[in-house]
């Protein structure tokens, strides 16, 4: 008897429960990744976009510190008192307020100096003497200005005596400013919303960086006045590096001139120039005549930025009958705008009747947008904006 032949069964693939699951998980894990690499590239792609179409390269060599840390304190060598002589032959005989001087006969060993010119400020004074103080000698500074005296003594003695006319009352005449921004040329945006304020700020640039022809071509463009930021050595050389281009102490002549010669190609068109750091250069007299006659040369004003108390750049700028002027305030040591908004108010205050006043700043975003808030309340002042030459002087 034939038998009847089973009918194959099909077998069900049901999966059971938990593998369901993991399958799920596995969908969600692939699928998470998957969104979360298409963020990750679409980010990276936004700043690719960013910093190639919406911000300018700035050329900045990672090795290159742009300015002096305003917190160091130059410690000076240990000063002797013609050391100390030289600092005040500089600062007052031969100073900023100084319109020329004249022996009078000692009286006891006591050197007696008449001094034409204004009385110095409370500020400038007040700056001398802390630069005397971290000399740690025995120097000190009496000032009697309602006598019009100032006397210097040593180890508790009197040694010099400098007469100036009793300070008068002054006429009501505005004040002027002259405000320099240092190391314009890394990029241009500083420079296009210094030029959207309404004030005039000069720039000074830094030859050899990345936008300094750049710069100059916007600035003669809106028919503006700039100069040259020329990088010098300073006290914290190596470890605070001024740039490849510096002058430095110890080149030779030929190298100055050299390099003084690609500073004035680098920033075409400049109307004179002021230190880039430099505390230890503009110390040396002998270095700073080898610079002052080169600048002589091409009409090129000068302005001691003033980064150490005992610069002898403005003094030996003056003997050489350059036009000169020296910096009275600094704007942005703390980039603070609450801080530096309180510096612009102290210029304007020292500015005050009939004064003339150098401040320097530097294009951080911090500085530009104290400027800005500060426009309105400085057009109201008794005080006029101009340009760095209009406050050098030939002496």
């Amino acid at each position: 008897m034939a038998t009847k032949k089973k009918k194959p069964t099909k077998k069900t693939s049901r999966k059971s429960p938990k593998k369901r699951a993991l399958s799920q998980n596995i969908r969600i894990l692939m699928a998470s990744a998957f969104l979360f690499g298409f963020v990750v590239i679409s980010l990276v792609a936004l700043v690719y976009l960013q910093s190639s179409f919406l911000t300018e390269p700035v050329a900045v060599d990672k090795e290159l510190v742009y300015e002096e840390p305003a917190d160091v304190v130059h410690t000076l060598k240990p000063h002797s008192y013609a050391d100390i002589q030289t600092l005040i032959e500089n600062q007052l005989i031969n100073g900023p307020d100084s319109m020329g001087w004249r022996k009078l006969p000692n009286r006891k060993n006591i050197q007696i100096r008449k001094i034409f010119g204004d009385f110095p400020s409370v500020l400038f004074l007040n700056e001398l003497e802390g630069h005397i103080e971290q000399t740690n000698s025995s120097a000190q500074l009496k000032v009697s200005r309602n006598k019009g005296i100032i006397d210097l003594y040593w180890q508790g003695e009197l040694q010099l005596e400098l007469r100036y006319q009793v300070p008068a009352e002054v006429k009501n005449v505005r004040g002027k400013i002259a405000v320099i921004m240092d190391d314009i040329g890394m990029s241009l945006s500083p420079l296009r919303k210094l030029l959207q304020l309404d004030i005039i700020i000069t720039p000074s640039i830094l030859p050899g960086t990345g936008k300094a022809l750049s710069a100059t071509s916007l600035l003669q463009d809106d028919n503006r006045e700039y100069m040259i930021h020329m990088p010098m050595q300073p006290r914290s050389y190596p470890e605070t590096n001024p740039g490849t281009n510096a002058l430095l102490l110890g080149q030779s002549e030929a190298e100055t001139h050299r390099l003084i010669q690609s500073y004035i190609e680098g920033v075409p068109g400049a109307v004179g120039c002021n230190n880039h750091m430099g505390s230890r250069y503009t110390e040396e007299a002998e270095a700073m005549q080898v610079v002052l006659k080169e600048l002589k040369q091409y009409d090129l004003f000068f302005i001691d930025s003033r980064t150490i108390g005992n610069s002898v750049a403005f003094s030996e700028a003056r003997k050489m009958g350059l036009k000169t002027a020296t910096r009275n305030i600094f704007l942005d040591n703390k980039a603070n705008v609450a801080y530096i908004r309180k510096q612009i108010r102290k210029m304007v205050t020292m500015a005050g009747k009939n004064q003339e006043i150098i401040a320097i700043c530097h294009p951080h975003a911090e500085t530009l947008e104290a400027f800005r808030l500060e426009q309105g309340w400085l057009q109201q002042q008794s005080v006029d904006f101009v340009s760095a030459s209009d406050l050098v002087h030939t002496y």
